[in-house]
């Protein structure tokens, strides 16, 4: 209604009237990262889309398509043009690495889940507990910190390798209310570019708020990319070598 915040349900609902693209907006629920683009929502759309909720709310968004990429992103903006934004947003990030190999070796590399404890620095166990269909669900647990403790967790995640996508979240979730994080990847000049989006909320009583954690993962992001990077390209030199 004009002068709140759109639900989820009713943002789908005018992105229905104004694109006649129908979402099933379980699987946003499901997937807080889902982009538009994956939706099937062009930028024509999304600008129709735009224009509704100025429209409808009465308000000047202030954002252009660009901007908009998820359902979170209007919501924010509607927000902020209402003058109601959330007092404490959830954390987000996105960061990026393009990788010189074929985008079949990035794939199985980036996704063999027991080989991360050596494509990542920070992971000393990655086991697989249980497989059920594309979805896997595993075991992470760190390498001990200064204190001598061991953090583990259990996360699950889908691959789709024709969507060229992987969606993923923790189910023991730690300090987080909740943390959802999807992968996606696209060729481009000068190999496979690959795509890091984490959605999170820290729990009141984390250590750390969002804004920390949010430091910390794109400081963490850009040091594992880094060493992705490497170890993928040198697999790739090795394979045309051997071949």
């Amino acid at each position: 209604m004009p002068g709140t915040t759109p639900t989820l349900a009713e943002l789908g609902e005018i992105v229905r009237t104004s694109t006649g693209v129908n979402i099933d907006m379980s699987e946003v629920e499901r997937r807080p990262a889902v982009t538009f683009e994956e939706l099937d929502v062009d930028s024509l759309g999304l600008l129709s889309v735009i224009a509704s909720l100025e429209k409808q709310y009465g308000v000047e968004l202030g954002v252009d398509v660009e901007e908009c990429e998820t359902f979170g992103h209007l919501i924010d903006a509607v927000e902020e043009a209402l003058g109601g934004a959330a007092p404490a947003a959830a954390g987000h990030t996105e960061n990026s690495v393009v990788i010189d190999a074929p985008f079949d070796l990035v794939w199985e590399m980036t996704n063999d889940v027991p080989s991360w404890v050596t494509l990542f620095s920070e992971y000393a166990e990655a086991t697989v507990l249980e497989r059920q269909g594309d979805t896997i669900r595993f075991r992470l647990a760190m390498h001990p910190d200064e204190n001598g403790t061991v953090w583990s967790w259990v996360s699950e995640r889908t691959p789709d390798r024709a969507a060229r996508v992987v969606n993923a979240r923790r189910v023991e979730t730690g300090p987080f209310e909740y943390m959802n994080i999807h992968w996606a990847y696209r060729e481009v000049e000068g190999g496979v570019e690959m795509r890091w989006v984490q959605d999170f909320h820290m729990k009141p009583a984390a250590p750390v708020d969002d804004a920390q954690m949010t430091d910390r993962i794109n400081t963490n992001s850009a040091i594992q990319m880094a060493r992705i990077k490497q170890i993928v390209e040198q697999a790739a030199v090795a394979s045309r070598v051997a071949g």
